[in-house]
């Protein structure tokens, strides 16, 4: 697509009065280099930069009163099901994340305000058993500009349910990190066929800045 009609079709869904950042998972375990993830030698340098990014981004957001809603992940034996035990090839058992109550599931770098909203959710999507959608719904949200890690699993699966429910999507890939980024660029890639617009900050933010 050509860079006038990606702008013509971001200032068509962009309108800030009815549009929100989600932010999916910007926690200790995910990003922090003492986290899980790190512990199991993952390179988390692409989920720093995207988190860099992304604390830039949602000043600007404030700045236009766009709604910016903390999506974070919990887990404890209350919602740990035997499927939910065998991801990670049979690992998820082992490999626990996110516990309640503990310093892998506090925020990081990136910190809610008393006038944002946080989502707590207990599988990958943003939606599935929270009140997401009743939230953004009764906000007269229509516009999702969805960040956060990482890109191709908690990420990728909010925005693809968010499709689904009749958002209009638009990917912050600046502001979203992978592990791996050709897991970062499949994700862009899908999305951006299929279920939304791909975009980074700063075009945004200039589109934004344009029309609000």
């Amino acid at each position: 697509m050509a860079e006038d009609q990606l702008e013509k079709l971001i200032i068509d869904r962009l309108n800030p009065l009815k549009t929100a950042l989600v932010i999916v998972d910007v926690q200790n375990d995910f990003c922090h280099p003492e986290g899980a993830f790190a512990k199991k030698n993952v390179n988390l340098s692409h989920v720093e930069e995207s988190v860099v990014t992304l604390t830039s981004f949602v000043e600007k957001c404030r700045q236009f009163n766009i709604p910016i809603i903390f999506v974070k992940t919990i887990h404890s034996d209350w919602t740990d099901s035997p499927s939910w035990l065998g991801r990670f090839g049979g690992t998820g058992k082992e490999f626990l994340v996110c516990r309640q109550n503990s310093w892998g599931a506090e925020f990081y770098k990136v910190e809610p305000r008393t006038s944002d909203c946080i989502v707590t959710k207990h599988r990958f999507s943003g939606f599935s058993g929270t009140d997401l959608d009743l939230i953004l719904k009764g906000k007269g949200i229509e516009t999702l500009l969805i960040s956060g890690v990482v890109t191709n699993v908690c990420v990728e699966t909010t925005a693809r349910d968010g499709f689904n429910l009749d958002y209009h999507v638009i990917l912050v890939e600046d502001c979203c990190g992978a592990y791996f980024p050709e897991e970062h660029a499949s994700t862009l890639n899908n999305i951006g066929k299929y279920f939304g617009i791909v975009a980074d900050s700063k075009n945004l933010m200039k589109i934004i800045e344009k029309i609000g």
